[in-house]
């Protein structure tokens, strides 16, 4: 099929058009309806996962739990709707059964609900991606790795992350939504919330070590060279992907390090009282139980030490050194010589930064100097000019990156920049995407 031929895919367009929604995401009665009958499924009440419609219509009246008995008419419109994308129907055996959207609907609330957390597993899923990336040879082994492997395990290395974010908010909200007015139950929930936070706090750094595995994936991609326009897009897509994971990873730590503070100042607030009335009970308890001996002095209870409130000076014989019998030995100097090749090494290696900042701002001057003269500068071409007549690449690096933006931050220029890869024949390994710096 022609490339020019094929249909774009609109999915907010397909989505908004009549009915398609509901159909997708039924609403509440009847997705809960839904969800009864796949956990009978899952109890083995409904053999082979197949039911009537009896059974249907019980799941319905299981979830409305209506005084009054729903009609007929009513069920049969959510079950035709259902049979769109979640019900299918055997005329033969007059029974029901899910379709394949039914059970990853099912499935990936059921997941969700539970946070099953497993580090073990990413890793090993990453592991196996990682070699069977490994494994791809040819240009269109790596799109199919790319399009197909990759995108298949994508939800079960989000899913991870979710959880555990989710898994902290639900442990500051039973904080946020206790109205109890017991202190001592509210330290006890307190205490649960800590526990959880340090879990979580353990949990991601279990998750980071199993995504470490990510960037030997980004590193093999990198160094691919076979590589067109198309696949292009789908590595920077996995590129984003694994960003998006690092990303996601640091917001966490970066959230429990400032509800962890917090949680530890509630503590010492609601224990100050407690100490304070126990401080105040040992007081008592020294003015009831202690005497008075003869010689006025303060004897405590027996089961509580005297405190020893004056120690005698004790006596020093000094003696004095006479610095003239004993003179102190006199210390040897460290002379230190100079290395010459140290020195002239670090003298070359500093002109060569002057030399190579020097370069840099000529160049940049260059390119601005073109566009004010010519209207606009090819800066791929630029770049591959500067490589061949310095053999720098943080010469050339700096110089384009620089100029970008100069652009950015000028209201006179105007930068472009599109997915044409494009080479140069004297610098191999090297390519780059089509910029250009126009004059508006």
């Amino acid at each position: 099929m022609n490339e020019n031929n094929k249909i774009n895919f609109d999915f907010v367009k397909e989505i908004k058009e009549p009915g398609v929604y509901q159909l997708l995401f039924p609403k509440k009665e009847v997705g809960l309806a839904v969800m009864v009958l796949f956990q009978k499924i899952d109890d083995k009440s409904l053999p082979d996962g197949k039911f009537i419609e009896k059974d249907l219509h019980d799941a319905f009246a299981q979830i409305s739990k209506t005084t009054e008995r729903y009609p007929k008419e009513i069920y049969s419109a959510h079950i035709e709707e259902l049979q769109e994308y979640f019900l299918d129907y055997n005329q033969e055996t007059q029974k029901y059964y899910f379709k394949d959207y039914a059970y990853r609907f099912y499935a990936y609330a059921k997941e969700t609900l539970e946070g099953n957390f497993s580090p073990t597993h990413i890793e090993k899923i990453c592991i196996l991606l990682t070699a069977s990336l490994r494994k791809r040879e040819t240009l269109d082994d790596l799109k199919f790795w790319l399009k197909t492997e990759f995108k298949k395990y994508e939800p079960d290395l989000r899913e991870q992350v979710d959880f555990l974010d989710r898994q902290i908010i639900e442990s500051v909200n039973k904080l946020k939504d206790n109205t109890t007015n017991s202190d001592k139950k509210f330290i006890d929930l307190l205490e649960e919330v800590e526990r959880n936070l340090d879990k979580a706090q353990d949990q991601s750094k279990e998750l980071a070590a199993a995504y470490s595995e990510t960037k030997v994936i980004r590193s093999i991609l990198e160094k691919r060279e076979d590589t067109d326009s198309e696949a292009d897009d789908l590595i920077v897509d996995v590129h984003f992907f694994i960003k998006y994971l690092n990303e996601r990873l640091d917001s966490i730590d970066r959230k429990l390090d400032r509800i962890q503070p917090k949680i530890r100042r509630l503590f010492a607030i609601l224990n100050r009282p407690q100490f304070n009335t126990k401080v105040e009970k040992f007081l008592h308890f020294l003015l009831d139980k202690s005497t008075v001996d003869s010689k006025k002095a303060t004897l405590l209870p027996d089961n509580v030490a005297n405190p020893i409130l004056h120690i005698d000076t004790p006596n020093f014989t000094i003696v004095e050194r006479e610095r003239e019998l004993f003179p102190s030995k006199p210390k040897k100097r460290t002379t230190y010589s100079s290395n010459t090749v140290k020195i002239e090494e670090n003298t070359q290696s500093i002109l060569n930064v002057l030399n190579q900042q020097d370069l840099i701002s000529k160049w940049e001057k260059h390119i601005i100097a073109e566009i004010e003269l010519r209207g606009s500068i090819d800066l791929s071409k630029t770049f591959f000019q500067i490589m061949e007549e310095t053999n720098d690449g943080q010469i050339a690096v700096s110089a384009i990156y620089s100029s970008i933006q100069h652009a950015n931050k000028s209201k006179n220029f105007n930068f472009k920049m599109n997915k044409t890869k494009q080479t140069n024949t004297k610098i191999e390994h090297i390519s780059l995407w089509k910029m250009n710096i126009q004059k508006t």
